[in-house]
């Protein structure tokens, strides 16, 4: 058991600042323990630093930049010297865990190096694979059915026995892969390749949520499929055992979620213009928006933030607004965290869940509020105070974190990392107390930051009061 008590901040930008002091000493006590360590066989090695990008945001630091470059070229020359990776990608990996290093680690470090070649050049050399682009590898990707050929697939080729033809949630994550290359592409060919292959693949999976009363679990090379044989089943839990039993609708539009649906789809429907998109959108919010009090589904709140951003559209504020009404964060005064309690082995239904989730307590009570939902909320009301209360809380839950658990460099999916709580976890995918909470309090989305937003004004504003 870890126990903390809330520490109230002045204001927003109190609590800010003294977020972003905590955020910059974890930084740079992982630098000083891993700054001379090799890199390892870990496929998600660097995950760990993506919470660290509200910092980075905030305001450029270049001890911590240099490390993450660094990590970056090590983690490259390791698997490449290792063998584990050719042509710029895994030899064979499936969609899942073989896309995150690219995703996510080298998706975090282009946002605050936008301009930095090395990283677009990583990016551009896992990209060009997945449209088949590049002559020193099979082709992954159907352009006639418009499928990829297999749920596992790299640089020395496919799985294509039973079952593998099977395109699942997971694989959205090649367009994100996509995109991100399409962002800084190496040429205008390239950049528009990477969209067209982008919005051909996700309209696929657009259509076919929108294509009947069920949500899909995935596609097959010619049809939808709304339910897993008892091989499919298995094939696909044998890689993916935290995804969630596929039964119940909001299962389903959590699996998508995991696989940062929404925000790709309303991506891709600000490129281009697709109706399509943003009505996939918004069916996936459907079910997530009936589960917002819940006080795990803080992932379900952030995609209805990222549904406000893109659109403008104020459709789930109710929801939200329904979901915090009987609640009062300000009642609370201390926070536990339960690294004991012990869930079943199965995971179970609903959004941020995990088996392995440790128990939050608040006055030894179970917990009912989360500090992302709360600070949707307090944007959605232009709430000051409440958006102060949500940093602190989810400044107190960093730091039960920072006292209890590992970095996560050795696991980026798991639930029990510093990495879970300030990111959030494998389910959960940038919705974390870092990411969701801070991040958006400080004027940004994961997309952009106000050019007025800098860490010497938060800290000048913190001091004058």
């Amino acid at each position: 058991m870890y126990r903390r008590q809330i520490e109230p901040s002045h204001d927003l930008p109190h609590a800010c600042q003294r977020f972003l002091d905590v955020l910059r000493r974890w930084a740079y006590e992982a630098i000083d323990r891993y700054a001379d360590e090799p890199a390892t066989d870990i496929h998600d090695q660097g995950t760990y630093t993506t919470g660290w990008e509200p910092l980075l945001r905030a305001g450029p630091d270049e001890r911590i930049l240099r490390f993450l470059q660094q990590k970056r070229d090590r983690i490259r020359d390791h698997f490449n010297k290792t063998q584990q990776w050719r042509h710029g990608y895994w030899r064979l990996q499936e969609a899942h865990h073989g896309t995150e290093h690219y995703e996510l680690f080298l998706g975090a470090l282009q946002r605050v190096l936008p301009d930095d070649r090395e990283t677009a050049r990583q990016l551009d050399d896992a990209a060009e694979h997945m449209g088949n682009w590049s002559t020193g590898a099979p082709d992954w990707f159907d352009w006639d059915r418009r499928r990829f050929h297999s749920l596992f697939f790299g640089a020395n080729g496919l799985r294509t026995e039973p079952g593998m033809a099977l395109n699942s949630p997971d694989h959205l994550r090649c367009v994100n892969i996509c995109l991100l290359a399409a962002s800084n592409p190496q040429t205008e060919t390239t950049g528009k390749r990477y969209i067209e292959l982008a919005t051909t693949y996700a309209g696929e999976w657009a259509d076919a949520i929108l294509a009947g009363d069920a949500l899909p679990i995935a596609l097959t090379p010619a049809d939808i499929l709304y339910e897993f044989s008892d091989e499919d089943k298995a094939l696909y839990y044998s890689f993916m055992g935290e995804a969630p039993d596929l039964q119940a609708e909001v299962d389903r539009a959590e699996n998508l979620l995991g696989s940062d649906a929404v925000n790709t789809f309303l991506r891709l429907w600000q490129e281009s213009g697709e109706l399509r998109f943003r009505q996939a959108a918004e069916r996936l919010l459907q079910p997530l928006a009936a589960q917002l009090a819940d006080a795990d589904a803080g992932a379900a709140a952030d995609a209805v933030r990222t549904y406000r951003r893109w659109t403008g559209d104020e459709r789930y504020d109710k929801a939200v607004l329904e979901a915090v009404a009987r609640l009062d964060p300000f009642d609370i005064t201390e926070v536990t965290l339960d690294t004991e309690y012990k869930r079943p082995a199965r995971r179970a239904s609903g959004v941020g869940k995990r088996s392995d989730a440790p128990r939050w307590l608040e006055d030894g009570r179970e917990r009912r509020h989360n500090p992302i939902t709360l600070a949707v909320a307090a944007e959605i009301k232009g709430n000051s105070a409440l958006q102060t209360r949500a940093v602190d809380l989810a400044r107190t839950y960093f730091l039960l974190a920072r006292a209890a658990f590992p970095d996560g460099r050795d696991h980026g999916c798991s639930a029990r990392s510093v990495s879970a709580i300030a990111r959030g976890h494998g389910r959960e995918n940038h919705a974390g107390m870092t990411t969701a909470v801070l991040g958006p309090a400080l004027d940004y989305d994961g997309a952009r930051i106000r050019k007025d937003v800098t860490g010497a004004e938060l800290t000048t504003a913190s001091e004058s009061t």
